[in-house]
């Protein structure tokens, strides 16, 4: 099963919490954005881990989409 859902706006957020803009190039949102950051310093990961791992979401959904809207 995908951790990529659609929402009615088009972005496409991961059960994590993280909400992605495709119109922008696939940037988050602000408030996904902290949210997702806050919850991943609550788990003891670095800012150099939280950054790699947005940048790795934001890829992995571009594959989802391509795969799954083409």
């Amino acid at each position: 099963m995908s951790t990529w859902y659609i929402l009615p706006n088009g972005n496409i957020k991961n059960a994590d919490g993280l909400e992605l803009q495709p119109e922008r190039d696939w940037f988050p949102t602000d408030t996904s954005m902290a949210d997702f950051s806050d919850r991943q310093r609550a788990l003891g990961k670095s800012e150099i881990q939280i950054i790699k791992r947005m940048m790795d979401m934001a890829i992995e959904a571009e594959t989802w989409a391509q795969r799954n809207l083409a």
